[in-house]
């Protein structure tokens, strides 16, 4: 039996290069190793795709594994064992770079290995079909659409590469529907999802790692029951940060979820401290038997030990820039620092070019030596 599978809890982009890999070996079957997402799980709710339950398979059967979007045998809980097993062919399709862990043996004995750069697996897989000459329905394009579009941000994230974009435009021509794709993915807040949000955004602290601008918001916020990653990415939108790194605790475990817009700011190196799994954009971790407070420590040090805290003086400088001119009296020159709100001016002459500056410490000092007709490039740092 030809088994495919995906990493547990599910997203679109394993959902869609499970079904596109059906087409390169048919007669297989499909199966998570550990549940769905909740947005997956809805859309399966209305839209049956063949799924067979874990619990109902005779995995004694199986001879060959075909794993997609995950290389890592810790993500494949219960089906773990079967990479050890050495009557299982394993065959691998993902995006995810090789972690460093345990599952870094894996695509060594791996029959086929391909693991690419790209901004989801399901583009991988595309290009399989593609090559092969094989077809596919308009549905099924459909879901691989949802898959690819979740994956790069709608073709936005610093992920997506121009193989992506090919990939999309194959879907389109093969008759995926844009509608469904964009009804799967726009998906608005329910209370307890606002009522975590608002509990990140006041727990939030802001760093600047090398002139990025990075969030680290924590939440012990229990309640909580739903997935986090789409929760986490509003963050990151409404923060307009670079980086925005979320733990949370709950159901007895901290649940770690990083997203980043910039490939420096390595968000899976983090979840790797952690055991966890994924790239330099995305990534997420579970971790049990520690605090959450315990957890949120050792992110700052894993944030800040590469990318030393940085203040740029862009940072906090005043924009837009405001200036004085060289021949300006000291008395207007005062007004201007007064109606600007700042006490540091520099000096322009009559070409816009810099002179220095000129300190509202200087500024006082003229004014009570009766000098507040001078010119301000009489008294001018430079």
């Amino acid at each position: 039996m030809d088994l495919i599978t995906t990493h547990m809890n599910a997203d679109f982009d394993g959902l869609a290069s499970m079904v596109a890999a059906r087409r390169l070996y048919p007669g297989a079957t499909l199966v998570f190793p550990g549940g769905a997402q909740e947005s997956v799980r809805s859309f399966l709710s209305v839209h049956d795709l063949g799924i067979a339950r874990l619990k109902e398979l005779d995995l004694k059967q199986v001879t060959r594994l075909i794993l997609v979007d995950t290389h890592e045998p810790e993500r494949l809980g219960p089906l773990k064992d079967l990479c050890a097993r050495p009557d299982v062919a394993v065959e691998v399709y993902d995006h995810h770079p090789d972690s460093g862990t345990q599952g870094e043996a894996l695509p060594l004995r791996a029959a086929v290995r391909t693991i690419e750069s790209v901004g989801a697996t399901a583009t991988i897989l595309i290009e399989q079909v593609r090559a092969r000459k094989l077809t596919l329905t308009p549905f099924e394009a459909t879901v691989l659409a949802i898959g690819l579009y979740e994956e790069t941000g709608s073709l936005s994230y610093a992920s997506t590469t121009p193989r992506d974009l090919d990939a999309a435009a194959a879907l389109l021509r093969a008759g995926a529907d844009l509608n469904v794709v964009s009804d799967t993915l726009r998906r608005h807040l329910d209370p307890e999802q606002v009522a975590l949000l608002n509990d990140l955004l006041k727990a939030g602290e802001t760093y600047y790692l090398d002139g990025r601008k990075v969030l680290l918001a924590t939440s012990a916020y229990e309640r909580y029951r739903g997935d986090l990653a789409e929760l986490v990415q509003k963050l990151a939108e409404m923060e307009a940060v670079d980086a925005v790194v979320v733990a949370v605790a709950m159901d007895g475990k901290i649940e770690v979820i990083g997203r980043s817009r910039r490939p420096d700011i390595d968000v899976g190196r983090i979840a790797q401290a952690f055991g966890g799994g994924g790239h330099a954009e995305a990534a997420a971790a579970s971790i049990k038997g520690r605090t959450l407070v315990e957890v949120a420590e050792q992110l700052r040090q894993l944030l800040t030990e590469e990318h030393r805290p940085t203040l740029l003086a862009r940072d906090v400088m005043t924009k837009p820039v405001k200036s004085i001119g060289a021949e300006a009296t000291i008395a207007q020159t005062e007004r201007a620092m007064t109606t600007y709100g700042v006490n540091v001016l520099p000096v322009l002459d009559g070409r816009e070019r810099y002179q220095g500056l000129i300190t509202r410490e200087i500024v006082q000092k003229a004014l009570f030596h009766k000098l507040a007709e001078s010119p301000v490039q009489d008294l001018l740092l430079t």
